[in-house]
């Protein structure tokens, strides 16, 4: 096996352990991808081949990223929100504040 190829295996692995999918799902697809392609043997064929397979990494990067970020979306809500709960808070602090008597 060309190690372009084993080393484009093993980043398909490294990011299939937080695809949505799961790592199964993403071994058995680079898996039949690259024996599906195993009659390559002029180099130019194999580096173009190993560029598209390292461009479905990125989109795969790209996937893990967006549920990433939908998931902290979700836990701690819109962030134009949380600034407008923050102003509320602070106005209220400060009414608070101006209520109380200054310390003597």
């Amino acid at each position: 096996m060309h190690p372009l190829v084993r080393d484009l295996y093993k980043r398909f692995l490294n990011v299939g352990k937080d695809y949505p999918k799961g790592l199964d799902f993403v071994r058995e697809k680079a898996r039949v991808a690259i024996l599906a392609n195993r009659e390559l043997k002029d180099d130019t064929e194999i580096l173009r081949a190993v560029h598209k397979g390292r461009w479905w990494v990125n989109e795969l990067i790209g996937v893990v990223r967006l549920r990433k970020y939908r998931a902290m979306r979700q836990r701690y809500g819109d962030s134009t929100g949380g600034a407008a709960e923050a102003d509320e808070l602070e106005r209220r602090l400060d009414e608070e504040l101006r209520k109380r008597k200054p310390l003597q």
